[in-house]
């Protein structure tokens, strides 16, 4: 998978992750996410790696949200939506 998001490398036995949407302030969007979890679980997957660090850029690890792509509706709504909630439960399995 070719990432847009993220970039990826690996130093030794550490696997470094770091959020790349700069102009954004690494807001996370469903593209980051995604890409994100496929990093968490290949570098997971691999017996070489034993640490993965995330890291942003000079001016922010991330922002949070991006409110961009969220509908608009109310924060009770996005809430009830739980809209990552397949994101987040695919990273607590991460090692």
């Amino acid at each position: 998978m070719a990432y847009t998001c993220i970039t990826t490398e690996t130093r030794d036995h550490v696997a470094l992750i770091r959020l790349d949407r700069p102009k954004a302030l690494n807001a996370l969007n469903e593209t980051l996410l995604a890409e994100l979890v496929d990093a968490l679980q290949k570098c997971d997957a691999d017996d070489e790696i034993g640490c993965i660090v995330i890291t942003g850029n000079e001016k922010a690890f991330a922002a949070g949200a991006d409110i961009k792509q969220m509908p608009p509706m109310s924060s009770v709504d996005i809430f009830k939506q739980d809209r990552f909630a397949g994101e987040v439960n695919a990273l607590e399995q991460i090692r």
